[in-house]
Formats: C-alpha cells, sequence, structure tokens
C-alpha cells in the first residue's frame, strides 16, 4: 500500500541486505522507518514488543524469523528457535501456523535459500488471500457513500498489504466509490488512531476519528451502516477473537440493526478450538493501561503517567460469539461452521 506515494509491505525480505526488514510501528503516525535485521531474536522481540503486530503481519514475521534461525542456527531450530517463536504471542494463531509451516520446510532439509523463500511465498499468500477477500467483502458493502466503523488496526500494516477489514474499503475507493470510515482510538495501545487513520489518510480515504465510547451512539443516531473487524483466531464455531472492545460493538451493532462482519484469511482459523471459550487471551502488562505516549509541542516522542496508585487490567482481546456477526468472510467465501 502507500505512503507518501510509494509502495511498502509492513515485514517482508531484502535480498541485497539478506535481511528482515519491517516497518516499526511503534513509531506511527509520527516517525515512519523501515528496520533491517538478520538477526532472529531481534524478529522474535520484535512481535513480542509489538514493533510488528496483527495477526497475519505476525505470521509472516516468525516465517521470515525462522528462516534467519534456519540459516543461523539450524541444529537448535527446533528444539530452541520454534518455541521461542511460538511463545511470543499467545491469542493470534497465524503465528502457529507459521511456525508450522517452516517446521514442516525444516524436517525436509530444506537448504538456508530455499527456507527464505518460503517464508516470501508465505507472506504472498497471505497477501494474495487479503486482497481476494476485499473483493469479496466489497460486494457487501453498497456502492456510492457507505459509512463502515472499524476497531483497532485491521489495515495492510496487520496483514502485510491490503488489509483485512480494510481490503473491502480499499477496492472500494480505488474503484471510484467514496466509502467513509469512523475510526475507533481503540485504547489503550490506539492501535485506530495511530494506525488506522493514517493508513486511510495514505491512501485518500474519507475518515474520522472517534473515541470507542463514542460507538455505540454513533449506531444510534443512525450514522453506522456497517462494522467491519478483522480477527486475531476463529474457533470452529465462528466465534471470533479479536482486539478488545469488539464484542461490546457486537452488543451495541445487534441493537441497532448494524451489520457486523468479520474478515479474516484462513490462516486464522483455528479448527482445533471449539468455541470462543478454548481460545487463549492474552493479558497484557498494566503499564499500557497506566502510561501514554505521544509527540509534545516541540515534536519530541514522550511518555506520560495517566493514572498512579491504582492496578490495571489489560485483557489484548475478547470473544464475540458467531450469532452476533452477519457474515465471516475470508479468501475462500462466507464461513459456514460445521454442523456438530
Amino acid at each position: 500500500m502507500q505512503v507518501n506515494g510509494k509502495a511498502y509491505r509492513a515485514v517482508g525480505w531484502d535480498a541485497g541486505e539478506q535481511a528482515v526488514f519491517w516497518i516499526e510501528q511503534r513509531l506511527l503516525p509520527y516517525r515512519f522507518e523501515l528496520v533491517y535485521s538478520r538477526d532472529p531474536e531481534a524478529v522474535a522481540r520484535a512481535i513480542e514488543t509489538m514493533a510488528v503486530r496483527g495477526a497475519p503481519t505476525i505470521g509472516a514475521t516468525a516465517a521470515f524469523g525462522l528462516a534467519l534461525a534456519w540459516r543461523l542456527e539450524p541444529a537448535r531450530f527446533v528444539s530452541f528457535w520454534l518455541p521461542r517463536f511460538r511463545r511470543t504471542r499467545p491469542t493470534a494463531v497465524n503465528l502457529f501456523h507459521a511456525c508450522d509451516v517452516m517446521e514442516q520446510a525444516a524436517e525436509q532439509q530444506l537448504s538456508a535459500d530455499a527456507m527464505v523463500e518460503l517464508a516470501c511465498d508465505y507472506a504472498a499468500r497471505e497477501v494474495r488471500a487479503n486482497r481476494r477477500m476485499g473483493e469479496i467483502m466489497a460486494e457487501y458493502l453498497a456502492v456510492g457513500q457507505r459509512r463502515i466503523l472499524t476497531h483497532c488496526n485491521a489495515g495492510w500494516l496487520a496483514a502485510v498489504d491490503w488489509g483485512t477489514a480494510t481490503a473491502g474499503i480499499y477496492h472500494l475507493h480505488r474503484a471510484g466509490e467514496r466509502p467513509s470510515v469512523r475510526v475507533d482510538e481503540t485504547r489503550p495501545r490506539l492501535q485506530g488512531a495511530r494506525l488506522t487513520a493514517w493508513e486511510l489518510q495514505q491512501e485518500g480515504v474519507d475518515c474520522c476519528l472517534q473515541p470507542d465510547g463514542a460507538a455505540a451512539w454513533a449506531m444510534a443516531r443512525g450514522e453506522i451502516d456497517a462494522i467491519v473487524v478483522g480477527a486475531d483466531r476463529i474457533a470452529r464455531n465462528g466465534d471470533v477473537a479479536n482486539k478488545i472492545g469488539t464484542y461490546a460493538l457486537s452488543l451495541a451493532a445487534r441493537e441497532h440493526g448494524v451489520p457486523m462482519y468479520v474478515v479474516a484469511p484462513s490462516s486464522t482459523f483455528d479448527v482445533h478450538r471449539a468455541t470462543g471459550h478454548d481460545i487463549p487471551i492474552e493479558q497484557r502488562h498494566a503499564d499500557e493501561v497506566l502510561w501514554m505516549d505521544g509527540v509534545d509541542a516541540e515534536g519530541e516522542l514522550r511518555q506520560v503517567r495517566i493514572a498512579a496508585g491504582v492496578p490495571a487490567s489489560n485483557p489484548a482481546f475478547d470473544v464475540t460469539p458467531f450469532s452476533h456477526i452477519r457474515a465471516i468472510i475470508s479468501e475462500r467465501g462466507v464461513y459456514e461452521p460445521p454442523v456438530e
């Protein structure tokens, strides 16, 4: 997608540098920076610290990191590097899917170059899936003025390229339609404010930022035509784990008759988890709630405490029941949970 008129992907392989590169998402929207590394540990830390984030991007980043690990220490690939990457984030199933793909390739004793090629192909498959999902999602969204609500960042930063929830919006925009997007700021890490709004503006898509707590009122006032979100893991019965706050949106959507769509690639589906109750929910550090960073009047990036003397709960995700969702869309079409 576009950054200042130039095409980028969220993560990839630089053949000249023989290194993994990624966009440092924690600096956005204040500073755009590419990071390059030949160190698999640095790649693992980028996932843990949310320098890269979003389920498909996490999976692709892990694939590239494991390709580096195979180059560096093939003898410790299974005993150390696979477990190291698998424990970086617990909820996004794409991470484990990518690790499984790279593990199967290692069992075949592929060359170092072939492992890099496999990682590149893994990322490319995600991008193709995203583009196809966008085509399908665009058919669900009315032509002309369409008022869409998003939550968190399910754009190209989260999904290598195109995005999941945003892919349909980008298809409409590039077809000459005029989608209008209401962007939840998404506390506590503000992925909507800092990432989704920035992405949409780079593409020239009309958007407006709002506090998370304003979403239900916007629906009550008839200002939202549809909600489109991504997913970090989808259980076999269609229950969806996504950024905290998604479940609350689904309740308001049901009350006000607003259709809610989930868009995610097939790598996000976990057939081994029967329902949403079986999905592990990541509990992140309280400091993400108690502190906030941003730029001051002089443009310097600073961190400030916004609460003191109180503990904080910080679940990163919640689970939305399938019954609250109008449709789950992957590159394979509309998902229908199996009858059990």
